[in-house]
């Protein structure tokens, strides 16, 4: 599982997953083999974004237990420099590149700005009652939101609860109460509760493989049992639907939160039964995407930009070379933002943080 103390199999699914979204949202055109299309591959952009949670969920708990300063200061600097320096780059960015493609100073949207720093965006074409759409059109930003509340809501439970039995009963029994509740008050609160329940299970793994315990369907039990619930009343609310008309899709409400809690499952039975299998050709399909893991996060936040809504290679005239010239720019930028820019605003921050932090 591990190479030094890094998680290497996470690594990997990490940079694939961010990959994948990248495809996701740009590859419409059909994608011909054998006379088969094969574009579907590529249209499960929400069960990655689920991946991501999963993945959040063990490393932030790996990577808190395993640290020795266990203060909220010393948490939230490191939460909070790893969202937002890069965060605010590709924000500004959003920005310049509105600017230049109406070739004038845009209307830089203030409250649409302020509550996407507040972490309260959602995409509000797909759910109901969103109170912000993520800052310039840039979609991908809306699981951010989640993130940022997930983190701040671990620490409390972490802090607050004992032993990890009592937190993860906890947890679990909060996210089914707040499923039963949005099914009459679809609000952003009870939503991101709900959605803690798969963040929180990649907690619970991560529980399990740092005490060396089995990780099988039976040790995840109750995990799995509290996301069947949750995935059980969101069919409910999916049948109050289909009985008033007002079904739209597997990619809207109040579909898609059951299709993720439900992608949450087969994601673990999937892990689950390939472990069981000696993880048979892992290496092969997906080690090699752990190069792309240390800009994984800058890819995702910043693809909108460079890949889906751009246009500013057209004279290539050449779809294909195109979209590996726009790949080959995000990447470019992403080198650029993680591995040269974040580390020395970081340091900046970490002197001026360092009075503070052990205050906490």
């Amino acid at each position: 599982m591990t190479t030094g103390s890094k998680l290497e199999k996470l690594d990997a699914l990490r940079g694939f997953a961010a990959l994948y979204v990248v495809l996701h949202h740009c590859i419409s055109r059909p994608i011909m083999l054998l006379g088969l299309n094969l574009t579907w591959i590529f249209r499960f952009g929400e069960e990655a974004v689920i991946l991501f949670f999963l993945l959040s969920g063990f490393v932030i708990n790996y990577a808190f237990v395993k640290n020795k300063n266990k203060s909220f200061g010393n948490y939230f600097f490191k939460r909070a420099t790893r969202i937002y320096i890069p965060l605010l780059i590709v924000m500004a960015l959003g920005y310049l590149m509105e600017c230049l493609e109406a070739g004038a100073v845009v209307d830089a949207h203030p409250r649409e700005l302020v509550l996407n720093l507040l972490m309260l965006q959602d995409i509000s074409s797909l759910k109901p009652n969103v109170l912000v759409d993520p800052y310039m059109h840039n979609s991908p930003l809306w699981s951010l939101s989640y993130e940022w509340w997930f983190y701040m809501l671990y620490f409390q439970v972490k802090r607050h609860a004992s032993p990890d039995r009592q937190k993860d009963l906890f947890v679990l029994g909060l996210a089914i109460a707040s499923a039963g509740v949005y099914l009459y008050f679809p609000v952003f609160v009870p939503r991101l509760l709900m959605y803690m329940s798969i963040w929180w299970l990649g907690v619970m793994l991560s529980n399990r493989y740092i005490a060396g315990g089995q990780i099988n369907a039976r040790s995840l039990a109750l995990p799995l049992a509290g996301i069947f619930a949750i995935v059980l009343i969101c069919a409910l609310g999916v049948y109050r639907a289909f009985l008033a008309g007002t079904l739209s899709g597997l990619g809207t409400h109040p579909v898609l939160e059951m299709r993720d809690h439900f992608s949450a499952l087969l994601i673990v039975a999937a892990a689950l039964c390939w472990k069981a299998h000696g993880w048979v050709l892992f290496d092969l399909l997906l080690k090699p995407f752990l190069r792309f893991t240390s800009v994984s996060y800058v890819v995702y936040i910043s693809h909108h930009y460079f890949v889906v809504s751009a246009h500013y290679l057209s004279f290539m005239a050449n779809m294909t070379l195109e979209l590996m010239a726009y790949m080959a720019l995000m990447l470019l930028f992403s080198y650029v933002v993680e591995i040269i820019i974040y580390p020395k605003v970081l340091r900046s921050f970490s002197s001026a943080w360092v009075g503070p932090a052990r205050i906490y």
